[in-house]
């Protein structure tokens, strides 16, 4: 059997390094001369999209179980001190879609990088004893066992989870309406017998990519990942691809949640249903939020004074999307920003968008990128998320993709997107508060002192 090499391809003015290896393992390989460490990253198809209501929890379940013990080392201790004894850093986390583990480490150090990612993804001992401890550890993430509670308030229209209750609405009857960590019952119902099954279905090298980003010659990659992944057993059965939930066929969604906050300020969430990953018009979305965040901040903020802050943002899944505004005001101010900012779309909509906004937008975006892409961490983590919408010659130039954005392309977005079926309007308008609540406990407590005193005066 021989490994497929592939001519490289680039995304900005650096060259990305592909081959595959005869099991099935893609490997992209960015080479960084002038920085001073490595980054090796695995992402795998394995996430809440590819659980049930019975299994939910198990995928980030099994990223905590694998960093307790190898076949090279078999605690957690020794499996940590690889990395921190050598001043590095190592991570793993767990998506809707996707987990993902990392470690960087200084250039001489590059082997201990390949030996250990390689160890801690492929080879786990998920050890016995360690089941229970973990779960608790979770629980601990998740802040107790109040799962019973917190679904309680949500059935009862008191929950406080806003932007999962905004997914429910437009992407109904989906698994990206579920708890990345888990829920109480699904958590405890998790067995070692089921999260052995789970990790042989999802840690496969055909469904994993090793990204290698750093200061390592395309040579030296290609010969420690055939020294530590190589020898590792193919299959060509990959996980099943979550379905892509239907369109709804009315709208706008008017969604509410009323739990508790610390303050007495409400949040609005105003967006839309949009597109998936791989999708052109990602680029002007991105663009689009840029504008509408600055342009929305101006007159909320600035000249209204009606917000302290204001976020845009695009969150996109392999098939699908959606785009959001959110920010925090007084409750008796949201009728006048929810106006603004409907009106501001309607803007877009009739083409009254400038060419000076649009190129402002873009400067921004690309300077937020170059900033962003300065450490090979972040580089590899965001080739990542293109390592199963693409085979690897497609990985976009960045700053190309959003020149190419016209004001033509926001008005487009706007009418395509912003419509009711995929409208959505969020609110959580908190019923009770701490500064409310300590209000009530003040009246309460004037209350009884004075029915203390009316009965003290009685009885003279």
């Amino acid at each position: 059997m021989t490994t497929q090499l592939s001519s490289c391809s680039s995304h900005g003015a650096v060259a990305v390094h592909r081959f595959t290896l005869p099991n099935g393992l893609r490997v992209w390989i960015e080479p960084r001369p002038q920085t001073e460490s490595v980054t090796v990253l695995v992402v795998l198809r394995a996430g809440s999209r590819y659980e049930t209501l019975d299994s939910n929890g198990i995928s980030h379940f099994v990223e905590h179980m694998v960093f307790d013990g190898t076949e090279k080392w078999p605690t957690e201790e020794e499996v940590m001190d690889v990395i921190t004894h050598r001043g590095g850093e190592w991570n793993g986390w767990t998506s809707e879609e996707t987990t993902t583990y990392f470690v960087q480490l200084a250039q001489r150090h590059v082997e201990v990088a390949f030996d250990w990612l390689s160890q801690v993804v492929f080879h786990p001992i998920f050890p016995p004893d360690k089941v229970d401890k973990e779960r608790g550890i979770i629980f601990q993430e998740k802040m107790g066992r109040y799962g019973w509670l917190i679904n309680t308030l949500d059935r009862l229209g008191l929950g406080y989870e806003l932007d999962r209750d905004v997914r429910r609405a437009v992407f109904p009857g989906s698994t990206l309406g579920l708890r990345i960590i888990g829920e109480d019952a699904s958590l405890d119902r998790i067995t070692r017998p089921a999260l052995l099954d789970y990790y042989r279905a999802h840690y496969t090298p055909a469904n994993s990519v090793l990204i290698v980003v750093g200061k390592v010659s395309v040579e030296q990659a290609y010969a420690q990942t055939q020294k530590y992944f190589g020898a590792l057993p193919g299959t060509t059965e990959i996980p099943t691809a979550p379905s892509t939930p239907p369109l709804p066929d009315r709208g706008p969604h008017i969604v509410t949640v009323r739990g508790p906050l610390p303050t007495d300020q409400s949040a609005l969430m105003v967006g839309m249903r949009t597109i998936g990953l791989a999708h052109a018009d990602r680029w002007a979305l991105a663009v689009l939020a840029e504008v509408v965040q600055e342009e929305l901040l101006k007159e909320i903020r600035f000249r209204r004074g009606l917000v302290y802050d204001l976020h845009a943002f695009t969150d996109y899944f392999a098939d699908t999307g959606y785009f959001g505004l959110i920010t925090e005001f007084d409750s008796h101010k949201r009728a006048e920003i929810q106006r603004v900012i409907e009106q501001y779309f309607e803007k877009i909509r009739r083409g009254e968008i400038t060419a000076e906004q649009v190129n402002h937008a873009q400067a921004a975006l690309k300077g937020q990128w170059a900033l962003a892409m300065e450490d090979s961490a972040d580089r590899a983590a965001w080739l990542a998320q293109w390592a199963f919408e693409t085979d690897g010659s497609t990985i976009p130039d960045h700053d190309a993709a959003i020149d190419s954005v016209l004001p033509a392309d926001l008005q487009r977005i706007v009418e395509t997107y912003f419509t009711p079926e995929r409208r959505y309007v969020g609110l959580h308008h908190p019923a009770v508060t701490v500064p409310r609540g300590a209000r009530l406990l003040g009246l309460a407590a004037a209350v009884s002192m004075l029915a203390w005193l009316a009965r003290r005066l009685w009885r003279r």
